[in-house]
């Protein structure tokens, strides 16, 4: 038998895996909701949030709008790529 994704595979019933603590998990998930509702309460114009380790999340009224959010950053990266700004930020 193998697990997709641990390359290895699981070949006896003796196998471990370390599992976070699920209590952790949803007191880092509920932290983060706290901070993305504070965030949008406090700039209700923003299209989206960056996050460390699963990238970008946004959404717009439509597919099309969300797809343009997405877009956008990209865009304005390559710019500033592209006109040095980048090394001097």
């Amino acid at each position: 038998m193998n697990v997709e994704g641990t390359g290895k595979g699981v070949r006896t019933h003796k196998h471990r895996e370390w599992l976070a603590d699920s209590r952790e998990i949803r007191k880092i998930w509920f932290e983060l909701g706290e901070r993305v509702s504070k965030t949008l309460r406090e700039s209700p114009g923003i299209h989206g949030f960056l996050l460390k380790g699963h990238g970008l999340y946004t959404w717009g009224a439509g597919l099309q709008e969300a797809k343009r959010h997405v877009e956008n950053p990209g865009v304005l990266m390559e710019v500033l790529v592209r006109s040095g700004a980048a090394q001097s930020a």
